[in-house]
C-alpha cells in the first residue's frame, strides 16, 4: 500500500491494525477489500524457509512417539525431538523433515490445529 503512495489507503490500514472493528465500521463500505487484504495478510502463517520446523501443541498423553508417527505420516524426517512441556501439558519440540515440500505440508495441515487441549499447534520454521 505505502508503495502506491495512496495515503488514505495507508491510514485505513494503520486503523486496521490499530482497532480493527472501529475500522471495519468505518471503512468496511468504501475499502472492503484493502480490509480483506490486510486481514490475509495480518493472519498468515510465516513462510517455510527450511526443512526443520519447531512445533508445541500436540497433547501430552500422545507421547513423542506417536507424535512422530503422526509427522512420519507426511514424509521421511531426517531428526526428531520431543519432550513434555513444563507448564502445560503439551509436547514441543523440533523436527527436521527430508526436504522442504514436506515441512510446508506439516505447517499447512497441523499450524493452528485445536487438539482439544484448549491451545492451537504450532509449527514454525528454523
Amino acid at each position: 500500500v505505502k508503495a502506491t503512495g495512496d495515503h488514505n489507503k495507508e491510514n485505513v490500514v494503520k486503523e486496521y491494525v490499530n482497532n480493527p472493528d472501529v475500522a471495519t465500521q468505518r471503512y468496511g463500505k468504501d475499502y472492503r477489500r484493502l480490509l480483506r487484504e490486510t486481514e490475509a495478510a495480518l493472519t498468515a502463517p510465516p513462510p517455510v524457509k527450511s526443512a526443520t520446523l519447531q512445533f508445541s501443541g500436540f497433547p501430552a498423553n500422545m507421547g513423542s512417539d506417536a507424535c512422530k508417527m503422526t509427522l512420519e505420516a507426511l514424509g521421511g524426517i531426517a531428526d526428531f525431538e520431543c519432550q513434555e512441556s513444563e507448564d502445560f501439558p503439551i509436547l514441543v519440540g523440533r523436527v527436521t523433515f527430508d526436504d522442504i515440500e514436506t515441512a510446508k505440508k506439516a505447517v499447512e495441515q497441523y499450524d493452528g490445529m485445536d487438539m482439544g487441549m484448549g491451545s492451537a499447534i504450532e509449527m514454525t520454521s528454523v
